[in-house]
């Protein structure tokens, strides 16, 4: 039983890690994806400045673009994610396993 626990939690901890990985890649990624989608917008607006940027040109009223940057708070949980998985098993005794 001891050898299933023990193998359990080796596997539980590479998913956690592959998990925290991907999250990371994610996070990453949208954080260049947002950067880039404002200087597209930018870009934009620029060329279509004398029609009033894009919200001018195309008579948009509710035109403001917002895209909340969740990247770092998503690095942090990560973080708390993989520190979790790192927890040695003799802490958590109070689960009626001592290791």
């Amino acid at each position: 039983m001891l050898n299933r626990i023990i193998r359990f939690q080796a596997v539980l901890k590479i998913i956690t890690n592959q998990t925290a990985t991907a999250l990371e890649l994610l996070a990453r990624q949208s954080s260049q994806m947002r950067e880039a989608i404002y200087q597209n917008q930018m870009a934009l607006d620029y060329l279509l400045a004398e029609d009033g940027g894009v919200c001018g040109k195309f008579n948009l009223s509710n035109c403001c673009l917002q895209i909340d940057d969740n990247g770092k708070a998503v690095l942090e949980i990560t973080k708390e994610i993989r520190k979790i998985a790192h927890t040695n098993m003799e802490k958590h005794m109070g689960w009626g396993l001592v290791v």
